[in-house]
């Protein structure tokens, strides 16, 4: 399972973009975004403006709170999307 930081429009209240959370950190952001111990990290945990600016310390992005909605959710990416880079270019 990977986390993301997502971002809703706070006018359209549409989707807007998501940052990935690195393992390194997601830690130190489930504790600032307050996951209790019994959660299963399964939906969506809104943070406030004190949350969204200490997150957005830890992941290097500058918030814009007047603007969005910030959220931690859960994802879990497509096993095989049909879209797997290369690991090597090929050689004409």
């Amino acid at each position: 399972m990977i986390y993301r930081i997502v971002t809703y429009d706070k006018v359209a209240e549409r989707l807007k973009g998501y940052l990935p959370i690195p393992p390194s950190v997601l830690a130190e952001v489930k504790r600032i975004a307050r996951f209790a111990p019994q959660d299963d990290g399964l939906g969506e945990y809104p943070l406030d403006e004190d949350q969204t600016r200490k997150v957005a310390a830890v992941l290097g992005f500058n918030p814009e709170p007047s603007r969005f909605y910030y959220y931690v959710e859960p994802f879990e990416p497509l096993e095989d999307d049909g879209l797997q880079q290369i690991a090597t270019p090929r050689q004409p």
